[in-house]
């Protein structure tokens, strides 16, 4: 039977940010499930931690929409920094840009990091329910910006020797952890049964 004979379970995906529908709905597009973007200005905490910041901003965003609604935070967690950016990420992203980002690590040794996104699922006056993926990396010495965000032109994905900024869409994608998106969308259909 094919999904879209289904009865299909919209979801209010919370964010301004189109990329990060387009990305949903291109890995969901085999589930019954239709994104619905949603750009309503939801206030978010300051945290290093992924986690509590969509915990917190998807209760928020569902018991105002007062509806289920998706909410996603991802940051750039570096070992050697202690997690720093972590969930700060945008903010060091649009104020240090990639050369800035690159002197702070110039001595840094351990190039270690990861890209996580945490997934937050939330209906009006419940908790959250969390899915996370980690895209593991390292920092490059150097930038190379031909495309993409700042942070592309340095994260070089496990097992290559590219920057994002480096790969098409299609690599990119191909490179990231994806298990959030899949735990979710069998979570949802749990729900549906």
């Amino acid at each position: 039977m094919n999904w879209k004979d289904l009865i299909v379970m919209k979801i209010n995906y919370v964010t301004g940010n189109k990329g990060k529908v387009k990305l949903a709905q291109m890995i969901l597009a085999n589930y019954p499930i239709e994104i619905i973007q949603r750009d309503i200005d939801i206030p978010e905490i300051q945290s290093l931690d992924c986690h509590e910041v969509a915990f917190h901003s998807a209760k928020d965003a569902a018991d105002r929409l007062g509806e289920p609604v998706l909410k996603n935070d991802s940051g750039l967690v570096i070992e050697a920094l202690d997690g720093f950016p972590g969930a700060l990420a945008k903010y060091v992203e649009n104020n240090l840009r990639a050369e800035g980002f690159l002197k702070l690590m110039k001595d840094v040794e351990n190039r270690t990091c990861y890209w996580i996104e945490v997934l937050a699922y939330c209906k009006p006056g419940c908790d959250p329910v969390l899915f996370t993926s980690k895209t593991y990396g390292t920092i490059s010495l150097d930038a190379r910006p031909l495309r993409g965000y700042p942070y592309d032109e340095f994260f070089i994905p496990k097992g290559d020797t590219r920057t994002f900024s480096e790969m098409t869409e299609e690599e990119q994608l191909s490179c990231f952890d994806t298990k959030a998106y899949h735990e979710l969308a069998k979570y949802l259909e749990g729900l549906e049964e």
